[in-house]
């Protein structure tokens, strides 16, 4: 804990207090190296942040102290790649392979489980590279930093381990150098992922073509067709001129004191030498005529009709990101436009029926040198290209003459204060994500985080109603810098790609003589042995078992009745927040109406109530509360196999102040909601229907683990019926249904829902505002009627649905890549073996899965899980499937050969510690036990059975969960073009959930 003793003007003199430290600070301090240029508290954060310069390398550093114990480090360069070979991006995975003083592969996927982390990563933008990490623990702070610097100045970047996250050229049988040669490598693939969801193509599209002059216009993370054009020299030497201290922003967040982290990172930079470093990306020279550009990418098998399902948006380049004040201006004034169904733009573009959901990177935008705005939709018709411009641009001309309503003003000014308060477990890395783009293109940190300042002002010059008619003048209907992008779907786009690549493939091979096919297959064994080696990880650092506290976390609650219903109470510093979750029991529904769940909890958090159109229910939310949502809850048993609580979620939150209104807004919503408004439910659906496929493509693993687990219980039968493919199904047959049903059905859920002896409520709030809420819950409740009080709603049982394994092949045209998952029946939370399972999971993950499924077979990523009564294996845009289908009958005889180490299992329960003791915000405490997870008791037993599981304990519940005889789900979902080849091995064929046999 700390508090501030003195605070004077800004970059005068701060005395801090940490705990019993105190230290002061001042511009012009010499610490460790260092001078601190500025010092500033900012007190819409509750926040000290110093800005310090490395004397001797001119390295950037930024400080926060904050009360916060997660604390978080960043380093992160100006990375500005002129083409589209990936090369900022598979630098970015490179470098993480192995440096001078960590000289073993991959010592930051290893530290993944020598680490108390709660966040480990890295990622390349359009524009910077960042390197980020968070974590409680004191130690492990100074460890990870240390891998980190290691790791970005002193990098291997080995030949191998550019082959390996690159790309390269290898024969599908290594062994057999007459095999077919192959494009493979885990950005290459990881690319290839992105390259078939049309969202990312747009919104690439948009930056390419808006900022064409200089880094922008070149696809950062790299064009799968240009990938295998980059070189192992150009990788170095793009590292030697970018990833240099000189070039480098670091930054420190939350309440370990500065001095030591300068002393640290200190040791590393002081060996370098400044060097002029002029990665700055320049403003974008203004057009003189505005600009169109028309894109081609991949359609949607489940829109009828691709010919109306374009994307159309219109983009505009703003000022730079240096000026604060206006890109805080313009972000209040395009989130008033765009925010909510009660915005200009959504009446203009959806509600008139021109498109079916805003287009993807619809908002504004400022991580770039020049800010920029996209506004459009999607599901657009050829011939309505030029009516949704027409449109954007008459929507600009009616604010110039008509201005705003000021209510919807003050809507997005609350959504802003509120979200200063609202805690999140990340707010420091999100925080240091955010001021990164201002610094990076020479701004002060401070100016991006004093936002009371910057929209104090705002108000002043709008209190005479002309300041936002100005700007949308000058920024809008003026700017000729203007980009119309349109992007047409293509059936053949997917074949075309594939074409390409062959042609390069073809193109790298047509010339290979017999000696260079040797010296491809000499190489690829290389490698492979590489990733075979058992690797010495004692030169990295590691957390000790004797470092972890011997109980879980734990936070009082109580407990009361009110009306009948039970209410847990959580009280604590939720910054002057209420939280509330409700939660309606909903296993006394049919089969069918389960169905329906998804739909009716999206419709009723979105229809008008209390007699007000759903645009009036949508601006009263955004003015009173943070968040309002309704959603299906899932909740297996802890206790009994086969056993879950189905339920439907209400959730909200809301300053102190709006307690009252926030209760009215749900009562008005039970009482009366308007399940008549066809075309707000029509364009529910319109947008649901819009996105799907992009979901697919870029969470197709979440989608084939919900397949996998509908095959072994009846918990993941509806799991997979409220939310996976069977729910998109369910989704595009009321999408081509009467919507009148669809309202009928919906109304009738609404009347199961409305008994409030199904309820149980959980509120977390301050001490002083109990009463107002437990006052507000009385008055909701005695609005509901009580239907079936004294019966039991908590607990479901089924039938198990399938009785032997199931393998299922889900094909989705031009998907590229593949997404595959394996099921097996496991044990409640409960149970002894549990804890086991769950160290299983995490050892096949780090030890096994990702040598094989990454390193070597080129997937984005993979993994096992244990959770909801299943033991789970997955992969995430994989190049292989049946290959990886057989790789996991390989981790799970590795597994039960016990080939794992004793140092290998204490890692493993450093990692799942680690994920137990993550932080959790007040908003977010004592759900565990209100979602009827794990008491104290029974968490305290499970970190005790990870604690004491020895590697017989692992052998066995592998021998006993994952042996050949269990029931099993094995789905894959991938590409349609290997439909022929698992219709043949005898696997169902599925398209979009809709089974086809064996043989159709």
């Amino acid at each position: 804990m700390y508090r501030w003793i003195q605070s004077l003007s800004r970059n005068h003199f701060h005395r801090v207090l940490l705990g019993n430290r105190s230290f002061s600070y001042y511009a012009g301090q010499k610490l460790h190296g260092y001078t601190i240029t500025s010092v500033d508290e900012v007190k819409d954060f509750n926040l000290i942040s110093l800005e310090l310069i490395h004397d001797k390398s001119g390295a950037r550093h930024c400080h926060i102290i904050k009360d916060d114990s997660n604390n978080c480090f960043s380093v992160a360069f100006a990375t500005t790649p002129k083409d589209d070979s990936g090369v900022a991006h598979i630098l970015e995975h490179t470098v993480l392979c192995g440096s001078a003083k960590y000289p073993i592969r991959d010592p930051f996927f290893k530290m993944l489980t020598r680490s108390f982390s709660t966040f480990m990563n890295a990622f390349t933008g359009p524009d910077f590279t960042m390197y980020p990490f968070s974590t409680q623990n004191e130690e492990d702070f100074y460890n990870l930093l240390s891998v980190y610097c290691d790791a970005v100045f002193f990098p291997n970047l080995n030949q191998l381990d550019f082959l390996q996250e690159g790309w390269r050229l290898e024969h599908s049988n290594v062994k057999d150098i007459n095999s077919e040669i192959m494009l493979k490598g885990v950005v290459f693939n990881e690319m290839k992922g992105y390259t078939n969801n049309s969202g990312y193509i747009f919104g690439q599209s948009i930056l390419n073509g808006l900022f064409p002059s200089h880094t922008y216009r070149s696809c950062s993370g790299g064009n799968p067709l240009a990938i295998p054009s980059l070189s192992h020299e150009e990788l170095v030497k793009f590292h030697r001129w970018h990833y240099h201290p000189s070039n480098a922003i670091f930054y420190t967040y939350g309440n370990l004191p500065l001095e030591m982290h300068l002393k640290n990172i200190g040791e590393v930079i002081n060996h370098f030498e400044p060097i002029s470093s002029n990665n700055l990306v320049p403003s974008e020279p203004t057009w003189s005529e505005p600009r169109e550009i028309t894109v081609k990418g991949p359609h949607d098998p489940n829109i009828v009709d691709n010919e109306n399902d374009l994307i159309v948006a219109v983009s505009y380049k703003l000022p730079t990101i240096n000026d604060r004040y206006m890109n805080t201006a313009l972000s209040v004034i395009t989130d008033v436009l765009v925010t909510g169904s009660q915005s200009k733009f959504y009446e203009a573009l959806i509600i008139s029926g021109l498109g079916s959901d805003f287009a993807p990177g619809t908002g504004f935008h400022d991580y770039t040198k020049d800010g920029y705005f996209t506004v459009g939709v999607r599901g657009v018709s050829h011939d309505r290209i030029q009516q949704v411009v027409h449109a954007i641009e008459n929507v600009w001309w009616d604010i110039a003459e008509n201005g705003v309503e000021a209510s919807q003003v003050a809507a997005v000014l609350h959504q802003m204060e509120i979200s200063k308060k609202h805690q999140t477990n990340s707010f420091g890395l999100h925080l240091g994500v955010g001021i990164l783009g201002a610094w990076l293109h020479d701004t002060n940190p401070v100016q991006y985080l004093e936002l009371d300042s910057h929209i104090k002002q705002f108000k002043e010059l709008d209190s005479s109603g002309n300041h936002i008619k100005d700007i949308v003048k000058e920024h809008f209907i003026s700017n000729k810098h203007k980009l119309t992008v349109t992007l047409i779907p293509d059936k053949e786009y997917g074949e075309k790609l594939e074409n390409k690549e062959s042609m390069i493939l073809q193109e790298k091979t047509k010339l290979l003589t017999q000696k260079d096919k040797e010296n491809l297959q000499k190489e690829a064994l290389k490698l492979q042995s590489a990733q075979d080696k058992i690797q010495d990880a004692s030169c990295l650092p590691c957390i000790k078992l004797s470092d972890i506290p011997s109980s879980p976390l734990h936070y009082d609650i109580n407990s009361t009745n009110v009306e009948g219903v039970p209410v847990q109470i959580y009280t604590g510093p939720t910054n002057g927040i209420s939280y509330l979750n409700v939660l309606i029991s909903d296993c006394d529904l049919a089969h069918e109406q389960v169905s329906v769940l998804p739909l009716y909890c999206k419709i009723l958090s979105a229809v008008g109530a209390g007699g007000k159109s759903y645009q009036d229910c949508d601006l009263e939310k955004m003015l009173r509360t943070g968040n309002f949502s309704c959603s299906t809850h899932c909740a297996v048993d802890k206790n009994e196999m086969d056993k879950f609580k189905l339920g439907t979620l209400l959730s909200s939150y809301c300053l102190n102040e709006n307690i009252p209104y926030m209760f009215a807004l749900w009562q008005e919503l039970f009482n009366s909601p308007n399940f008549r408004e066809m075309d707000r439910i029509k364009a529910i659906l319109d947008a649901e229907v819009a996105g799907q496929k992009d979901q697919v493509t870029s969470s197709g693993h979440r989608f084939a683990l919900s397949r996998s687990k509908s095959y072994i219980s009846p918990y993941g039968e509806v799991c997979e019926q409220i939310g996976g493919l069977k729910q998109a199904r369910t989704v595009q047959q009321f999408h081509c249904d009467d919507i009148e049903k669809l309202g009928s059905e919906v109304a009738g859920a609404h009347v199961l829902h409305s008994d409030r002896s199904l309820f149980s409520i959980a509120v977390n709030t301050t001490t002083d505002k109990v009463d107002d809420n437990l006052e507000a819950i009385s008055q909701l409740l005695r609005g509901i009627p009580d239907i079936r009080s004294g019966k039991d709603y908590g607990i479901e049982s089924r039938e198990i649905i399938a009785v032997q394994s199931a393998n299922e092949f889900v094909e989705i045209p031009n998907l590229g890549i593949n997404f595959c998952a394996r099921s097996y029946r496991a044990v409640p939370a409960s149970h002894s073996d549990a804890a086991k399972l769950t160290l299983l999971s995490s050892l096949l993950s780090s030890k096994f899965l990702h040598r094989e499924i990454r390193e070597k077979g080129g997937a984005y990523g993979s993994g096992a899980i244990f959770s909801e009564q299943a033991f789970s294996f997955f992969s995430y845009r994989d190049p292989n499937n049946l290959k990886t289908l057989s790789t996991f009958d390989h981790a799970i005889n590795w597994a039960v050969s016990r080939s794992f180490t004793d140092q290998q299992l204490e890692e493993a329960k450093i990692s799942v510690i680690g994920k137990l003791d993550a932080p959790i915000t007040p908003g977010k405490r004592g759900l565990i036990t209100f979602f009827g997870g794990l008491s104290f008791e029974e968490r305290q037993a499970f970190r005790s059975g990870i604690l004491n599981a020895s590697c017989r304990d692992l052998q066995d519940v592998a021998v006993r969960y994952l042996s050949e005889d269990q029931i099993q789900g094995n789905v894959v979902v991938g590409p349609d073009t290997d439909t022929s080849k698992f219709r043949d091995l005898g696997y169902f064929i599925d398209t979009y959930g809709q089974k086809k046999s064996a043989n159709s």
